[in-house]
């Protein structure tokens, strides 16, 4: 099914805290796996970062956030919430993240909104982007959602594995849910994907 999204207009005319993905703490799946991990300090990449609110708790855990959108809307809503926190509007399929580098990535709602076509490039950025011993956090919806229609694709494990598994490990997979302000949360995966070093 091909999926547009007008970033711009719904940045534009919905209020950030209105938005169906709009969550003003940490992850609790993200919370999870940087306690079971140990990690307290490195630099993160905030994918997709919409309200910002994930790039500003990461901030507040010490972490050097960069937070990027698709919409510049976004951007402009977001970019004076925290002085710390590096706002840039910017498309993942063609970056401006040219000279840099991270030790972690979220995506917390970008990739399964990417049309089929654009996948494996999203992948081979983020690929780019990691510093070896890098790690992709990535929470995207499961196909366990037959009620949403026209919303962000669904995902198997295995369609997730089928695009990651040349360039990373997949260490950690939840089944867990997308928190947010819709009635019902929606069935999500959560996976903690490391890079695979570069010889």
């Amino acid at each position: 099914m091909k999926r547009d999204f007008d970033w711009e207009k719904i940045y534009e005319e919905i209020p950030l805290e209105k938005m169906g993905w709009f969550h003003p703490v940490l992850d609790p799946d993200l919370k999870q796996e940087l306690e079971r991990l140990q990690i307290h300090s490195g630099t993160f990449l905030d994918l997709g970062t919409g309200a910002g609110t994930q790039a500003i708790e990461l901030s507040k855990m010490g972490f050097d956030v960069i937070a990027t959108d698709i919409s510049h809307s976004a951007i402009k809503k977001s970019i004076n919430i925290k002085e710390e926190i590096e706002f840039i509007q910017d498309d993942i399929l063609n970056t401006k993240l040219k000279e840099k580098h991270f030790d972690y990535i979220f995506d917390r709602g970008c990739f399964h909104c990417l049309k089929e076509n654009d996948r494996l490039k999203y992948v081979q950025t983020i690929q780019r982007l990691l510093n070896n011993n890098g790690t992709l956090f990535l929470k995207c919806f499961n196909q366990n959602n037959p009620e949403i229609k026209g919303g962000p694709f669904q995902f198997s494990k295995e369609m997730i594995r089928s695009y990651f598994e040349d360039f990373f490990k997949i260490e950690q997979i939840y089944d867990t849910e997308y928190q947010g302000t819709l009635s019902k949360n929606p069935k999500a995966f959560f996976f903690t994907i490391s890079k695979i070093n570069e010889k």
